[in-house]
């Protein structure tokens, strides 16, 4: 049978065509869906940037998974703390799963500026009632709100056990194999842990994407034993199945401690300076990374921190050598005149009054939309590192480290 000529000149009636078919099979065409609703501010405009290409107006995916890992000390609970605060600027519902039971709330309203009478906080004992924790109140928020957003923060998934391993926890002293199985029910299976997150978040994915709710999963990183070659890290919770779902992957890493001489023997811990890589991202391009990204324990983050070198990569600036930049014309508004300043490459820090006189730079509408998102940082921002306070190379194994996030 002889093949009939299409012709390619109706363009109007094919996409009629897709958006009625489309529209009667339960579809939708690409083009109408958004790949994100919302984006949650975490405090730090490298960090938003390193999360979805965009500053002011950006940050975590939101009605996605993300994972933030890395060693102990790396200041994973500072950052979920921040986008708790996140959230509640954009008038949504901020949950904080505290399984590691360790929340500090004078630590939080330091360090991330929450108001600590709007933040839910739950400490569901196992995986299973993680999960089953998310999805109860995931439902109840909706059945009395439909359009606010929700950010639950995970904290975190690495000291979860099973519900069968906290089973154990009733065993009497001494004990027999009959004891045992009556109480616990069974012995450990291999990949335990991991099967049941794999379980659960198939589930979860579906639950996000129905609600609109934002996960953020803090996991802590482990040293596989007896590996000689390659990269011996692995996580300690969701095995292979969190990174695996999870939209957006951030690695955290401590590279200085913010220090304050009190004598000639000892220093106090003000803060850290962090290395921030975004390892797995379907929102923006993946393997983007900023240091430099400064947290204070009662000051909170300083959001102009980090700021220079994504400014760079986006090509919003132009580096013209010995601490001298550009800005490009499209980003320097009415004031065609004033596009350059001086910084420093190694500190990595966007000078205030050039952010302010040129809010574009952030995406920010004026300077006054600009200066209200820095309000509550100013403390932060105005920190300086001299005289007696200095900054100290850090080791991810650091004991002073560890204590100072629970101060």
């Amino acid at each position: 049978m002889k093949r009939k000529k299409i012709s390619s000149s109706s363009d109007d009636s094919l996409d009629d065509l897709f958006k009625e078919i489309a529209s009667e099979t339960g579809g939708d065409v690409l083009d109408k869906i958004d790949s994100v609703n919302y984006f949650v501010d975490t405090g730090s405009l490298a960090l938003n940037y390193i999360c979805s290409g965009r500053f002011i107006d950006g940050g975590i995916p939101g009605g996605k998974l993300t994972e933030i890992y890395g060693p102990s000390s790396s200041a994973k609970s500072l950052f979920g703390n921040n986008i708790l605060f996140g959230c509640q600027k954009m008038g949504g519902i901020p949950v904080l799963l505290d399984c590691e039971n360790s929340a500090n709330k004078e630590f939080i309203m330091k360090a991330s500026h929450c108001d600590l009478n709007k933040v839910l906080r739950y400490t569901p004992q196992s995986l299973e009632e993680v999960f089953s924790k998310m999805y109860s109140v995931i439902e109840k928020i909706r059945k009395k709100d439909s359009e606010r957003p929700i950010v639950i923060v995970y904290d975190s998934i690495g000291v979860s056990p099973s519900a069968r391993e906290l089973r154990e926890v009733d065993l009497p002293e001494n004990y027999d194999k009959a004891t045992y199985k009556r109480i616990v029910g069974g012995n450990e299976q291999p990949g335990e842990r991991a099967k049941i997150c794999s379980r659960e978040l198939r589930k979860l994915n579906t639950v996000m994407e129905k609600s609109g709710a934002t996960v953020i999963i803090l996991n802590q990183t482990r040293e596989k034993i007896g590996i000689m070659f390659g990269n011996p890290e692995t996580t300690a919770g969701g095995g292979n199945a969190l990174p695996f779902y999870a939209s957006c992957r951030i690695r955290p890493q401590t590279q200085r401690k913010i220090e304050k001489k009190i004598t000639a023997k000892k220093n106090k811990i003000l803060g850290v300076n962090i290395k921030l890589k975004n390892v797995k991202n379907k929102t923006h391009k993946p393997f983007v990374e900023s240091e430099g990204v400064q947290l204070l324990f009662d000051k909170g983050i300083n959001p102009l921190s980090g700021l220079l070198t994504c400014l760079l990569e986006a090509e919003r600036l132009e580096a013209k050598g010995a601490g001298n930049f550009i800005i490009k014309s499209e980003y320097l508004g009415d004031d065609k005149e004033d596009n350059k300043f001086k910084a420093s490459l190694e500190k990595n820090e966007m000078p205030l009054d050039v952010v302010l006189n040129h809010p574009l730079l952030i995406n920010a509408s004026s300077r006054e939309q600009a200066e209200t998102y820095f309000a509550p940082y100013m403390d932060a921002i105005n920190f300086e590192i001299s005289g007696d306070v200095v900054e100290i190379e850090s080791s991810e194994d650091d004991d002073d480290l560890i204590d100072a996030e629970l101060v």
